[in-house]
């Protein structure tokens, strides 16, 4: 699952837990992750794909901040 699919699929109490679990503030997850605005950290990048608890690859949170290409089937 991409990342911004992910936290739009959060409730209010779902992106604030989280966020804590990234220790981010829920501000900064809905403004600078979501929308790639920001060049993340390497822990915050770990943090992002292990606290979504599987539903988020490590690939697809890179993938989000535009760090590695999208895959190609063929």
């Amino acid at each position: 699952m991409m990342l911004r699919d992910y936290i739009d699929l959060l409730d209010t109490a779902g992106l604030a837990t989280y966020a804590r679990r990234c220790r981010i503030a829920i501000s900064y997850l809905r403004i600078h992750v979501k929308y790639a605005s920001k060049d993340p950290s390497v822990s915050l990048i770990k943090s992002l794909a292990s606290e979504s608890d599987g539903a988020v690859s490590i690939h697809e949170v890179l993938e989000h901040f535009g760090i590695t290409e999208k895959k190609q089937c063929t």
